[in-house]
Parts: C-alpha cells; sequence; structure tokens
C-alpha cells in the first residue's frame, strides 16, 4: 500500500520559517530559536526523504537557525574575559521576516482585487455583421400609386401624445422579483424575465442590469450563443436574503440616468421622423399642381381623367358622387 504525502509549496526559506511560526502560534518578535530550528530541519529532512529537490536557500537558511542558536546558547566573552550582553542575535532574521511578511500580505490584496479574466471581462469588439442589398424593382407609372400610399401612411400617423414617463425600477427591488424563478439547474432566457406588457424596454433594461450585478457576485451565469441572439441566464447558486442590502449599495441614479436616456434619444428620433414626414408632404403638395398640368398636357384625355382621379381630394370624390346620386332620381 502506498501513501501519498502532499506538502505545502513555498516560495523559499522565508516563507517556510514563517509558515512554522504561524503554526506554532509565536510572537514573531520572540522566536524560540531552538523549537523552530528542529522543526525546520526536520521539514528539510522529509523533503530529502521523498526525494524532493532541496534549493541551497532552504539549506542556508538552515545553517543560519544553526548559528543563532549556537550563540544563543554560548556565552559572549570580552577582552578582559568577562560575560557581556551581545546584540541578539534573532534581530537581524525578525527583520526579513517582518518585510517578508509585509509583502506576502500586499500579495494577498492584490489577488482579492478583481482581476480580468476571472472575476471581469472586457467588452470586445463588436462583430460586424454583413447586410445583403436587396433590389428594389419599380412597377411602370408607379409614381401616383406611389404618392396614394404615401397619402395613406401619413393619414394612419397617429397624433402624438404626451407620456410620462415612470420613475426606473431599482436594483433591489428587480432582483427581488427575479431571484424566486432563477433555479439552479434550470436556464431560460433574459426576456422570460420580463413579464411586463407596458414599458417593456424599460423593464428588459432594469432586468439587463440586475442579471449583470448578480453575475458580477457569481449567482448567475450569462452567454450567448452568437452575436444578437437570446442572453442565457443559468443560476449557479441560490440567491440569499443578505444578497440584497450588497445590491442596494448599487448606484440606483445611475440606472435611471440610462433609462432616461434611452427614452430621450427614442423621443428624439420618433420627432425626426415626423418632420421628415411633414416635410416630404408640403414638398407632395407644392409639385401636385404642376405634375396634374403635364400630365394632362402630354397625355390623352383618357390619362387625363385617371390621374385626375387619383390626385381628386375626399370632398370632390363625394360631390361627383351626390351628382351622379341626383341623375340616376332623375331618370327614375
Amino acid at each position: 500500500m502506498s501513501i501519498t504525502v502532499q506538502l505545502p509549496k513555498f516560495e523559499g526559506p522565508l516563507g517556510l520559517l514563517l509558515y512554522l511560526i504561524r503554526k506554532e502560534e509565536m510572537d514573531i518578535m520572540d522566536i524560540k530559536i531552538h523549537e523552530i530550528t528542529k522543526q525546520y530541519l526536520d521539514y528539510i529532512k522529509l523533503m530529502k526523504e521523498l526525494d524532493l529537490e532541496v534549493a541551497g536557500e532552504f539549506v542556508a537558511m538552515a545553517s543560519t537557525l544553526i548559528q543563532i542558536k549556537s550563540r544563543m546558547l554560548l556565552p559572549q566573552y570580552d577582552e578582559n574575559g568577562e560575560v557581556v550582553e551581545a546584540e541578539d542575535p534573532r534581530k537581524e532574521l525578525v527583520q526579513k521576516l517582518l518585510e517578508y511578511q509585509k509583502y506576502q500580505e500586499a500579495a494577498k490584496l492584490l489577488y482579492e482585487r478583481p482581476l480580468v479574466g476571472r472575476d471581469v471581462w472586457l467588452r470586445g469588439t463588436r462583430e460586424s455583421l454583413d447586410e445583403k442589398e436587396e433590389e428594389i424593382i419599380l412597377e411602370e407609372n408607379a409614381l401616383f400609386s406611389l404618392i396614394s400610399t404615401y397619402r395613406k401612411v401619413l393619414r394612419s400617423v397617429k397624433k402624438k401624445v404626451h407620456q410620462v414617463a415612470a420613475k426606473a425600477q431599482s436594483i433591489a427591488s428587480r432582483v427581488l422579483e427575479i431571484k424566486d424563478r432563477l433555479i439552479v439547474g434550470q436556464r431560460l432566457t433574459m426576456m422570460e424575465l420580463v413579464t411586463a406588457t407596458e414599458d417593456r424596454a424599460r423593464q428588459a433594461l432594469i432586468t439587463f442590469l440586475s442579471l449583470l450585478e448578480l453575475g458580477k457576485m457569481g449567482f448567475v451565469g450569462l452567454y450567448q450563443t452568437e452575436a444578437y441572439a437570446d442572453i442565457w441566464v443559468d443560476a449557479k447558486k441560490p440567491i440569499e436574503t443578505d444578497v440584497l442590502a450588497r445590491v442596494e449599495e448599487y448606484d440606483s441614479m445611475r440606472a435611471d440616468q440610462v433609462a432616461e436616456k434611452m427614452m430621450e434619444e427614442s423621443k428624439k428620433i420618433q420627432e425626426d421622423e415626423e418632420f421628415l414626414l411633414t416635410d416630404a408632404e408640403d414638398k407632395l403638395e407644392e409639385a401636385n399642381p404642376q405634375m396634374q398640368l403635364g400630365f394632362i398636357e402630354d397625355g390623352s384625355s383618357a390619362e387625363a381623367t385617371e390621374s385626375g382621379l387619383d390626385i381628386a381630394t375626399d370632398d370632390e370624390i363625394l360631390a361627383m358622387e351626390n351628382e351622379l346620386f341626383k341623375d340616376d332620381a332623375t331618370e327614375v
């Protein structure tokens, strides 16, 4: 039966020495050289028995410990043969250990910070999609049919209604709403969490920000199969109650600003579209008399009649229908 012994890895002799001091709960300013030297030598002996390569630094530290031990055991004499109080031989070693401990704690703090590729990820470049150009085939004499269609579109445009934007929902309240639907082992898309019948864009934005916060804390995983595809949500662990307190620290005003900015941009685009439609309508109204006159001069009477009917207003058509009804009544 073989036995496998796993030893902790140390960067150098100071790391091993600091490990032994902490293990024995010693005061780093008052090291018990006798005990620590014995454990240090036993550890090096164990490394050699396991056929591990022992670096020269470990052996040098062992000799330093033995030297300090001997200096503490043997008294120091002056030239007259009297015992003198020499400087503590452990002083230099303690200074090295304190400095090593300082760098070790600094390295630990750096490791606990968010690391790119482990805790946070860069946005990356957006993939460009090749858009295929569609060939538009125009039918003959499509000008008047285009004008007629354009008029129908203008009539169907709804009047602008003043909208009062609701206050954006906080991240903490949104997390409280969706936490029961995030079950470990089950996957669902982000849009399945958007249940609002009105103002779905705003709720989708708050839901996206909430999932980013949960993903940052390690409760969910977010991924896409391809660019612009649905965002899949994979619950990794149950959302605890104390998470809401941590989420409340998130700057909810930032979410309000993002939502308001998106709504303002949407309103600006809508106003630009209405301006273009109004401008195009005015230009067509100015061009209609000239188009009608030129068409009658160049075309036949039948074609002129057809174009006249196409450009006639609703009131003119209603008057013509009333005249026809009067003629029919007279004949009867």
